[in-house]
């Protein structure tokens, strides 16, 4: 399976490890991603805060947050909870509580109601 695939998709459960693995790896590629192209807006139209910049990082922006979004729901899937508690992500305070959370809580041995156990596999 693509690593892209890996990434954005809900179904399933997401262990620890491969959590913590695809998040930095989306953080380290929408940061470098993000870089360049505004390296090169910039460098194209003069304006390093330009409307060009901005779309671009928004860009980025929604599209590595549309991916953590995703694997905190399949990391939930692992906790046996419901994905709609990514919910609790975007509380203040509560959000950065809720992320330690999932990056320290073992996920249910054996098989849940979202499937295998991502350990066996």
């Amino acid at each position: 399976m693509s690593i892209f695939k890996e990434i954005y998709h809900t179904e399933g459960r997401l262990n620890r490890l491969r959590y913590l693995k695809y998040m930095v790896l989306l953080a380290i590629v929408a940061g470098v991603a993000t870089f360049v192209t505004s390296s090169m807006a910039a460098f194209l139209t003069g304006d390093p805060m330009g409307m060009l910049v901005n779309v671009v990082t928004g860009i980025w922006a929604i599209v590595a947050g549309a991916g953590n979004v995703m694997l905190m729901i399949r990391r939930l899937h692992d906790l046996d909870k419901s994905g709609y508690f990514v919910i609790l992500a975007f509380v203040p305070v509560v959000g950065i509580i809720f992320s330690i959370y999932l990056f320290f809580m073992k996920g249910t041995d054996g098989y849940n109601r979202y499937g295998e156990d991502p350990l066996t596999y």
